[in-house]
C-alpha cells in the first residue's frame, strides 16, 4: 500500500499528510486543492469514509493507517511534507512526537496539550513548528481577539473585560427539536463537554463553577438584533489572560453558545446520569426504560416535589401499551424528585415545576426512552449510551444547514479619556444546503490556509505555537478574510 502512496506522489512538489476523515476533512481537502502544487495523502483507520470524502478529486489519495501502529504511522509521516492531524485528542500526542522525530511540521485544531509543549525545543532544532489550535475555537477566536487587542495596546489603551462566545446550533428553520442541537461535529465530545468544571474571571475574582452547576449558569448573549442565545462558562478561561496579555482584565471568560431553553434540559438530563462516566452493566437485554426504573441513581429522594395527580396527567401523555400506568408514574416521579432537587428550582412554585416537567417529558417522549424497542448499549458508559442514541436522532438531514456564532465583547479604556468603549467582534455563519456546514468550513479552512502557509514559508516560526502572534496571526488573518471567514467589528 506504501508503494502505491509514493507511486501518486512521484513528482508532487508539496505533499499533505491528513489523518483522519471525519466531518471536517472535506473542508481542508477542498481548501487545499485550490493549489494545483497541492497532492493531499488522507490516512485513516476508517478507511471507506477516507474513500468518499476524497470521490471525484484530483491530486489526493485514500488509505488505512492505524496509528497505534507505530511504525506504518512513521512511514506515512516521513513520506510527507506535512502533517494534518484531525482526530481525536488521545491520538494527537503519539503522532506529535513522531512528527517531532522525523521533523516534519504538524498542524492541528485540538488544545495545545502539555505533552505537545514539551516538545519546544526538539521542534526549534529540527526547524519545524507545532501549531495547534487552528480551527474554530480554538482557532479564529485567537485570530480575532489578538487583532484587536493589538489595535488597543498600539494606542495605548487597556482591556478591562473580555468574553469571547462561540457555538455551532441548527439554522433557525431547521431547529426541530427539544433540545434545539444537532450534531456537526463529534457527538460523544460535544456531549462529554458538559461534564467539565469551568474557571473564569469576574470583577478581578476567579470564579469556579463545578460541572453539576454548569448547564445553570447561563447568561443571555445578543449576537445581533436577529439573533439572541444563552452562554455557558468554557473549562478553564484562566490562562487566556497571560496567553492573550489580557494583565488589565478584571473580567475575562470564554464560553459556549447554544439555543435559549437547551443548557437547563441538558441539565435535566445530566442530573438523570445520562452524561455518566460510570459503566452501564447489565446480563440480559433492557429497554431505556426498564434500565432507568432498576437503576439505583434514580431512588425516590424523601420529597415528592409533584402531586399525584400531575404525575398522572404526565403519565397518560405517554402513548404506548407495554408498561403500565403505575409503572410510568414510578418512573417519572423518580425522574422529577432527582431533577427538581437541584439547586435552579429551589424557588419555583409547583405551577412552575409543572411546566417544566411537561418539557421533561415530552423530551423523554422524543428521544424514545418509553419505547420499549430502544434499548441500551452494555459495557459502555452513560455518556457513550447517550450521545449514540442521541446521534440516531439529531444529525443533520439531507438539505439541511446549520450556523456558526462567535462573539467576543471587549471593554477598552485609554489613558486621559473617562469613557469605556465597548467593541463587539461578532461572526455568523450558515452552511451550505446540500453542501458543507458552517461548522466544518470555519473549523476546516484555516487549517487547510494554516497549513499552506507554513510550505509557502510565509509562516517560519518553530517551536509549538498557537495562533496568538503576530508572525502567525498577521498572514492567516489576511488570507482568512479573502475566503470571508472572519469577525465583524462594530463600536458602541
Amino acid at each position: 500500500m506504501l508503494s502505491l502512496y509514493r507511486n501518486q506522489l512521484i513528482g508532487q512538489q508539496k505533499r499533505i499528510l491528513l489523518i483522519g476523515s471525519g466531518l471536517m476533512a472535506e473542508a481542508v481537502i477542498d481548501q487545499l486543492l485550490k493549489r494545483n502544487d497541492n497532492f493531499v495523502v488522507v490516512a485513516s483507520a476508517h478507511v471507506e469514509d477516507a474513500r468518499k470524502v476524497i470521490q471525484n478529486k484530483e491530486r489526493c489519495s485514500a488509505h488505512h493507517l492505524d496509528v497505534t501502529e507505530t511504525e506504518e504511522l512513521r512511514k506515512f509521516v516521513k513520506n510527507s511534507d506535512i502533517v494534518i492531524a484531525y482526530i481525536p485528542p488521545q491520538f494527537i500526542v503519539p503522532i506529535a512526537k513522531i512528527c517531532a522525530e522525523v521533523g516534519k511540521s504538524m498542524i492541528t485544531s485540538q488544545y495545545t496539550f502539555p505533552e505537545i509543549r514539551a516538545l519546544e525545543e526538539e521542534c526549534k532544532k529540527k526547524g519545524i513548528i507545532m501549531l495547534n489550535e487552528i480551527g474554530l475555537d480554538p482557532g479564529i477566536d485567537h485570530l480575532a481577539t489578538v487583532k484587536v487587542r493589538d489595535e488597543v495596546y498600539a494606542k495605548g489603551g487597556k482591556i478591562i473585560e473580555y468574553e469571547s462566545w462561540c457555538g455551532g446550533v441548527p439554522s433557525p428553520e431547521f431547529c426541530d427539536n427539544p433540545f434545539g442541537y444537532k450534531f456537526s461535529w463529534s457527538p460523544f465530545a460535544a456531549i462529554r463537554n458538559i461534564n467539565n468544571d469551568a474557571k473564569y474571571l469576574e470583577n478581578g475574582v476567579q470564579k469556579y463553577i463545578p460541572a453539576s452547576e454548569l448547564l445553570y449558569s447561563t447568561e443571555i448573549i445578543h449576537v445581533n438584533p436577529s439573533l439572541q442565545m444563552e452562554g455557558y462558562p468554557n473549562r478553564d478561561s484562566l490562562p487566556y489572560q497571560e496567553l492573550y496579555g489580557l494583565k488589565d482584565c478584571q473580567k475575562l471568560v470564554r464560553g459556549t453558545l447554544r439555543y435559549q431553553g437547551h443548557c437547563v434540559l441538558m441539565a435535566a438530563m445530566k442530573s438523570l446520569g445520562f452524561a455518566s462516566e460510570d459503566i452501564i452493566k447489565v446480563d440480559r437485554e433492557m429497554s431505556w426504560f426498564e434500565y432507568l426504573l432498576s437503576n439505583i441513581r434514580f431512588e425516590s429522594c424523601s420529597t415528592n416535589y409533584l402531586a399525584n395527580h400531575h404525575i398522572t396527567q404526565l403519565a397518560n401523555t405517554i402513548d404506548q401499551k407495554v408498561f403500565t400506568l403505575a409503572q410510568l408514574e414510578t418512573l417519572l416521579t423518580k425522574v422529577f424528585n432527582r431533577v427538581f432537587s437541584q439547586y435552579y428550582y429551589k424557588d419555583k412554585s409547583e405551577e412552575q415545576l409543572y411546566k417544566d416537567a411537561e418539557q421533561i417529558t415530552y423530551t423523554l417522549k422524543w428521544m424514545g426512552i418509553f419505547d420499549p424497542k430502544n434499548l441500551i448499549l452494555n459495557n459502555v458508559t452513560h455518556v457513550h449510551n447517550f450521545a449514540a442514541h442521541l446521534q440516531t436522532l439529531m444529525n443533520y438531514r439531507q438539505g439541511e444547514t446549520d450556523l456558526v456564532a462567535m462573539q467576543h465583547i471587549f471593554k477598552i479604556v485609554y489613558p486621559n479619556d473617562p469613557r469605556i468603549y465597548v467593541k463587539k467582534s461578532t461572526m455568523v455563519k450558515i452552511g451550505h444546503r446540500n453542501g458543507k456546514s458552517a461548522m466544518a468550513i470555519t473549523v476546516g479552512v484555516p487549517t487547510a490556509v494554516a497549513t499552506q502557509l507554513i510550505l509557502d514559508g510565509v509562516i517560519k516560526v518553530t517551536g509549538v505555537h498557537m495562533p496568538n502572534i503576530s508572525e502567525i496571526n498577521t498572514p492567516l488573518y489576511e488570507e482568512l478574510k479573502k475566503e470571508g471567514i472572519y469577525c465583524e467589528e462594530e463600536d458602541y
